[in-house]
């Protein structure tokens, strides 16, 4: 078991993502399984890389690829069972659209939604980790701000989620605009990002063999979407 969940926490998760399109599990992850996360994260810190843009899109982080426990936790019965749970569909992790992002003072992710669609249908968002002053500003980075389907001028929020290690998000970041604001100073945070798209049916089988031929995407290509 990875995550423990009672049918009030599923119920009130489907209820949230219902209403806003995003929902929170707090402290759902096993101990022993987050212990596990957290010290693959420290160990992949030196790989990260910074990624920012200061176009349309602003947003700054570091970024590297999944290890394998990630890869295992996002990929797992559990996850997938609860995303076909709360959205009646099946998902698979596109896990070249998916990633370990580490958030530091003046880090953030501006308003946006996943993309490509296809591939992030749906979002999971795991807080490995999350450090700041006891008493958090109301400016604080350390939270997940959700939108509505259209980006209003006056950026009304809907519904804002707090970030606090093992805490998981989930949502749907391709269809529901949303933010991480800057962070500021002492704050801390390093996070997984799932981007899921619809699994395939079986009746989709015989068409996919009928299909042209996929071409691979070429040299350059990202291999690691930003943190949602």
């Amino acid at each position: 078991m990875l995550i423990d969940l009672t049918h009030n926490d599923v119920e009130k998760l489907c209820l949230s993502v219902r209403s806003f399109g995003f929902g929170l599990l707090p402290g759902a992850i096993v101990p022993s399984v987050l212990r596990g996360l957290q010290h693959e994260a420290d160990e992949r810190v030196g790989a990260a890389k910074l990624a920012q843009t200061s176009a349309d899109f602003k947003y700054r982080a570091n970024i590297t690829s999944l290890g394998p426990q990630a890869s295992d936790f996002l990929h797992s019965q559990q996850l997938t069972g609860l995303l076909a749970t709360i959205f009646g569909e099946r998902f698979v992790l596109t896990e070249n659209r998916s990633c370990l992002t580490f958030y530091r003072e003046g880090d953030h992710l501006g308003p946006h939604l996943d993309m490509p669609a296809e591939e992030c249908v749906v979002t999971i968002i795991v807080c490995i980790a999350a450090t700041g002053p006891a008493q958090r500003s109301p400016q604080t980075g350390l939270e997940l701000r959700v939108y509505g389907q259209e980006m209003t001028s006056n950026r009304e929020t809907r519904l804002t989620i707090p970030t606090h290690t093992g805490a998981i998000v989930v949502g749907r970041g391709s269809k529901f605009w949303h933010e991480r604001p800057m962070l500021r100073k002492g704050e801390q945070a390093t996070a997984l990002t799932g981007c899921y798209g619809l699994a395939a049916r079986p009746d989709d089988t015989a068409s996919d063999r009928n299909a042209s031929p996929r071409v691979p995407d070429g040299p350059g290509a990202s291999s690691a979407s930003e943190e949602r």
